[in-house]
């Protein structure tokens, strides 16, 4: 549909330029997430001054079709989008890296569809994860937010029941719940809430395969105490890669490194004669890394180590780490996605959108790898 709007030429100067520019954002000459031109350039155009300029995009502002960013210029909302406010709930924004990326991309692609997104303030936050959950949530629904981006706690003793709660609070309050990363629950069982994620599955496959390929014989996959539910998936998937290679899942064993002792483990690995090791993350393997290299573990001749993720320090390591990124900026834009739909649309089904990363190849698993390889799953 093409929008006309009446203007007359004894209406004052700012109110015509105003309808002039409403017209071409209706008609998508500005789509959302542009950036109308600048305020001189306006000036320039309409032959008009800048205060006058000023007052006609004071009212597409304040009509909420467009925002004005200082230092970056005036930018265009999504029709009908404008004034939607959600907010982010990951207690474990600042110890889990790839939070922050994948608040930055929500906030972002939040921003060109018109959604603005509030994080709660982190001032005087308690050591004790369940305080500091419940004040976020306290702080979001003060704030009157219409959704809520939710990466659950993990790390706790019945770490689903009190997610679950978390859920149950937000959602009789009316507030829509898109999960980030994980569900709360164990598989098979899901709550009903969209969920955007990597397959975690795929994940497991892709590392354990790589490990295999490259000569690999004894897999050990290692933990945390009371680890997120991903971790149960990624070990399914290196599980199902030994079936396809003719070896028994079984074989696959599970050892648990110490949460308050990071990398304590590496001596009982490196006694067992493991030559393919598989951390649930990245920050899991960081420390085991350490902790075979002072065993005096041959990395990668003999023992050859993954995690999962790609955090920042992974390719900084003294044995850059092999590990499986997450595509964080398709994680949040897809998020947001599923939160603007779910909002407008309450009552559609519920969607469960699982992303592939990709396995990036270093030194701890292929001393060839001088530099970072991409290598797609």
């Amino acid at each position: 549909m093409f929008y006309i709007f009446a203007v007359s030429q004894s209406q004052p100067r700012y109110l015509r330029i105003y309808k002039e520019i409403l017209q071409q954002i209706h008609n998508q000459t500005y789509l959302p997430g542009d950036f109308l031109p600048t305020e001189a350039e306006l000036c320039q155009k309409y032959e008009a001054s800048r205060p006058t300029i000023a007052r006609a995009l004071k009212l597409l502002s304040d009509q909420k079709l467009v925002v004005r960013k200082a230092g970056f210029g005036t930018q265009v909302l999504a029709p009908r989008k404008s004034g939607l406010l959600a907010g982010l709930l990951i207690p474990q924004l600042s110890e889990i890296e790839i939070f922050k990326p994948i608040s930055a991309s929500i906030a972002e692609a939040s921003g060109i569809g018109g959604m603005r997104v509030v994080l709660p303030s982190e001032l005087n936050f308690s050591d004790n994860l369940k305080k500091r959950t419940n004040s976020l949530v306290e702080q979001l629904l003060e704030a009157k937010v219409k959704g809520v981006f939710f990466a659950p706690t993990e790390h706790l003793e019945n770490p689903a029941e009190f997610n679950a709660g978390v859920i149950e609070r937000l959602t009789s309050e009316g507030v829509r719940v898109v999960l980030i990363d994980r569900d709360i629950y164990r598989w098979p069982r899901q709550t009903k809430n969209d969920l955007v994620s990597i397959d975690n599955i795929e994940a497991g496959y892709a590392v354990a395969t790589h490990l295999l390929q490259e000569g690999c014989k004894r897999l050990v996959f290692v933990t945390r105490e009371n680890p997120a539910v991903t971790v149960q998936l990624r070990r399914m998937g290196c599980r199902e890669a030994l079936t396809q290679h003719g070896l028994q899942p079984s074989s696959l064993l599970t050892v648990t490194d110490s949460s308050s002792h990071p990398g304590k483990a590496a001596s009982e690995l490196f006694a067992s004669g493991a030559d393919g090791i598989i951390c649930s993350n990245d920050r899991t393997a960081g420390p085991i890394l350490r902790g075979l290299l002072d065993q005096g573990a041959d990395i990668p001749g003999k023992v050859k180590v993954c995690g999962f993720d790609d955090v920042q320090y992974a390719s900084l390591l003294s044995v850059p780490l092999t590990t499986y990124r997450q595509p964080v900026r398709d994680i949040g834009r897809v998020a947001a996605e599923l939160m603007m739909h779910r909002i407008k649309y309450p009552d559609t089904p519920f969607q469960r959108v699982t992303l592939q990363g990709q396995l990036i190849v270093r030194q701890s698993t292929d001393s060839r790898a001088k530099a970072e390889q991409s290598t797609s799953a």
